[in-house]
């Protein structure tokens, strides 16, 4: 069955989602792929998320670089995993690589024979089937699309919208509401620290997820 995690942010304290994602791994050493949105040539941050997994018993990941470090003779190993993290980002950078380099099949082709897709930021929205919610707030410090991307499609994973870093303000809501209402889909807007669970066609929401649908928003219950 299908396992998608959708993460706002991992922050300390909050804790709930990854947890989720190690009772579905039934593994007592669980091995866990990592997918920058562009080249991390000092491990910055990869060398973060992996200290971040530490507290979970994990001690090692694969680092699989898409962009100036490409080899896809380290694919096999990257799909052995049995979860493949997407890092934040830049998400407009990070789908055109995923296109440059022809993996949107290959990531859905795991998800189909298994495999768990986690996502930060980024790395969540991009499991939809667009990334157009990212161009909502470019005005206002969101992504830019440096790259002049102009396929908007994306990992066609599920059919809501995913929105990081929601912080209520009143022109971020009305801008997801209006997105809502114009492109008929349900956006999961999310603080940091939650996030949703996708298991097949259900999404269960962790921690304080608001639920936008043709204009009208709703705070959804963690046990969602």
């Amino acid at each position: 069955m299908k396992t998608l995690i959708l993460h706002s942010d991992q922050i300390d304290g909050h804790t709930e989602l990854d947890q989720l994602l190690f009772e579905k791994l039934q593994t007592s050493q669980p091995s866990i792929g990592y997918i920058p949105s562009q080249s991390d040539r000092t491990r910055k941050f990869f060398n973060q998320k992996l200290e971040w997994y530490t507290q979970f018993g994990i001690s090692e990941m694969v680092y699989f670089d898409l962009d100036e470090e490409y080899n896809k003779k380290h694919i096999s190993e990257l799909l052995s995993c049995d979860a493949i993290f997407l890092a934040g980002g830049n998400t407009f950078t990070f789908v055109s690589l995923l296109k440059q380099r022809e993996f949107l099949p290959v990531l859905q082709k795991y998800v189909a024979n298994g495999g768990i897709l986690i996502g930060v930021s980024a790395g969540s929205i991009i499991m939809s089937n667009t990334i157009d919610i990212a161009a909502i707030d470019q005005d206002i410090g969101g992504d830019e699309n440096d790259v002049g991307l102009e396929d908007f499609s994306a990992l066609a994973l599920h059919d809501a919208e995913f929105y990081p870093h929601f912080d209520g303000s009143t022109e971020i809501t009305e801008r997801l509401q209006r997105y809502s209402i114009d492109s008929g889909k349900v956006i999961y807007a999310c603080n940091d620290g939650s996030g949703v669970v996708v298991e097949g066609e259900d999404i269960r929401c962790i921690g304080t997820v608001w639920e936008i649908k043709k204009g009208n928003i709703s705070l959804k219950d963690a046990s969602y």
